[in-house]
């Protein structure tokens, strides 16, 4: 324990404990609100369960245009410490924080004894409060795959125009106007600070002949970038503040600290939701729908707690069926990345006591400095293995400028939920400047599903991944290993030092870069992106306008609606649902009002 271990112990110790009591009172505060105000209105014209990065795009649209909205969330307000971008680990396995953990994989996340963590945003705002903030659309031709599917209105035309309606992209990029919009709700940029490791990573990948540029634009099919995030003058600002905040005691009445039991059914319609806040169950019903938006896990779990869902499983643990749709909870996917650590020369990626030094503060007042990190990720790239037959890149990198020894294992290393074994080996590492080259999976093959534990709402569900169950997964992340290598051989690299790590203490009995040392390596360390998607798709679950296929006022909008996971991070896809949601939602509302304005026209006649 040298001198870098004590002061982090004084800097970023207290942090978990100042996030704790920053909950805990925003609890203590909303309860004795909840007991002196007066009772809320049981009827709403629309509620949203999920007040996450889909539910509170959703719930603002529908409050801009008129509507009243009962917005539910599990959790309460993010503290000030969420919206700064740098300290963005702590917040995992914080109270802010899901903290789901999956069912043991036989063949990944070996490392961390088969266990992988799955952090979901229990705050308003939900998982746009706890990403890393990078904003990446995915490619085209995954939209077009969709509309391929059977699901018309979902091809890449057709959602263009709901991710350019909620952007706000501040600063200078090739065809900005063609690929993004300004003037939305969410600020993009990629001007925030960088690591000075995530350069060299932009000259690597121009030495193995990809461009440097927008692969939100013109490279979707093979480029690397500087981060896109979804940050606004270095303040981390979520959905809840981009998109319904404004519109919270007009329109939108925010229940927090309730969590959704079911939804209350009349027959074969939606009508409500019930909910436990503060240890009180209450009812609130819709005149118009209820919209599930609790995302990959909560919606196909609410749905089940319902008695939506397979009648075989719901009759396992004790729940009456009430409409058999098997398809809720299946189709389980998910983004899965390889740490692949390395060393560089000092001062190229993040300085752990960076937050010691008066000028870290002083650069952030202003909107830059290491504090804008984007968790220590500078840069980002789709590229493509020597497996691939796809256009579509089937590896996206995450470049980072931090690894798991930087911060001394207070952090990071926590939050991938590793063995004790691991950490020798990541010791060894901490007198060096260090970062991890993150081959993560576009477009698995393995899939899993989602299932209830019991009846009780307060359970968490059985989440069973399915990781590397598909010798192609497998296959890929071997194949990425090779294009990692080539990377590492390039002048760039060389020019800055870098270094891959020893072999690692699980895997060297095997011969270190052999094939089967890779293959273990593999096994041992491939975690999760937090992208759970699919589990309430479209085509099985849902019909095109996400309504639930044969219950009347219910939707659901959030990933689990994705029939296919895209080839990115998920965030801004998420958000893009929740506006052609909104927009779906709301020209049905005028269709209905029309046919009984008609109705009633023709019954005056």
């Amino acid at each position: 324990m040298n001198i870098t271990w004590w002061l982090l112990l004084l800097t970023a110790g207290p942090i978990p404990f100042i996030l704790s009591l920053c909950f805990y009172w925003s609890w203590f505060t909303s309860y004795l609100s909840y007991l002196v105000s007066p009772a809320s209105p049981s009827t709403y014209d629309y509620i949203v369960a999920g007040a996450g990065s889909a539910g509170c795009v959703v719930a603002g649209r529908l409050a801009e245009a008129g509507h009243s909205v009962l917005l539910i969330e599990a959790g309460g307000p993010a503290p000030a410490m969420a919206h700064v971008p740098g300290l963005v680990g702590f917040l995992q396995n914080s109270p802010l924080d899901w903290a789901y953990r999956t069912e043991v994989q036989e063949h990944a996340t070996l490392g961390a004894g088969g266990v992988s963590s799955w952090p979901r945003g229990k705050v308003l705002g939900g998982s746009s409060m706890l990403n890393y903030m990078f904003y990446i659309r995915g490619n085209r031709r995954d939209y077009d795959e969709w509309r391929d599917m059977g699901l018309e209105g979902w091809g890449y035309k057709d959602v263009m125009p709901f991710f350019k309606k909620s952007e706000n992209f501040k600063g200078e990029i090739e065809s900005k106007e063609k690929y993004h919009g300004t003037g939305g709700r969410l600020t993009v940029y990629k001007d925030n600070w960088k690591e000075p490791i995530t350069e060299a990573y932009l000259k690597a990948g121009e030495e193995l002949g990809y461009k440097t540029g927008d692969i939100n634009g013109e490279l979707q099919d093979g480029g690397f970038t500087p981060s896109h995030v979804t940050m606004d003058n270095g303040y981390r600002t979520g959905t809840y503040k981009a998109f319904a905040e404004q519109y919270v005691g007009d329109k939108i009445t925010v229940s927090t600290f309730s969590h959704v039991n079911k939804v209350v059914l009349e027959g074969k319609k939606a009508v409500g939701v019930e909910l436990t806040r503060f240890g009180k169950t209450e009812v609130y019903r819709a005149r118009q729908e209820v919209i599930l938006s609790a995302g990959s896990i909560g919606s196909p779990q609410i749905l089940m707690l319902s008695g939506i869902g397979d009648k075989d499983h719901l009759q396992e643990v004790g729940v009456e069926s009430v409409h058999h749709l098997p398809g809720v909870g299946q189709n389980l996917q998910d983004h899965i990345l390889l740490p692949i650590n390395i060393d560089f020369n000092d001062g190229l990626g993040i300085d752990p006591l960076a937050a010691l030094y008066p000028s870290t503060f002083l650069s952030y007042l202003s909107g830059g400095g290491p504090l804008t990190s984007s968790g220590g990720c500078g840069g980002l790239a789709h590229v493509h293995t020597e497996l691939n037959t796809d256009p579509r890149p089937d590896i996206q990198y995450h470049l980072a400028g931090t690894s798991f020894a930087t911060d001394h294992g207070f952090v990071l290393a926590k939050n991938f939920g590793f063995l004790p074994s691991a950490w020798p080996w990541f010791a060894g590492h901490t007198h060096r400047s260090s970062g991890m080259l993150l081959p993560t999976l576009s477009r698995p093959e393995s899939s899993g599903f989602i299932k209830l534990r019991s009846s009780n709402p307060r359970d968490h569900p059985i989440i069973q991944p399915n990781y590397l169950t598909k010798q192609k997964d497998l296959d890929t992340f071997l194949s990425s290993v090779n294009l990692t290598l080539r990377l590492l051989e390039t002048d760039a690299m060389k020019a800055v030092g870098a270094e891959l790590w020893e072999a690692d203490p699980f895997c060297e009995h095997l011969g270190f870069k052999t094939g089967a040392y890779w293959e273990c390596y593999v096994k041992h360390y491939v975690s999760t992106v937090y992208h759970p998607v699919g589990t309430c798709a479209m085509g099985s679950v849902l019909d095109t306008r996400l309504r639930v296929e044969g219950i009347k006022g219910l939707r659901v909008v959030d990933g689990s609606v994705m029939p296919k996971i895209v080839g990115g991070n998920t965030n801004a896809p998420i958000i893009m649902i929740g506006e052609k949601a909104a927009h779906m939602i709301l020209e049905d509302f005028v269709e209905a009002d029309d046919k009984t304005e008609n109705t009633k026209s023709r019954n005056e006649l």
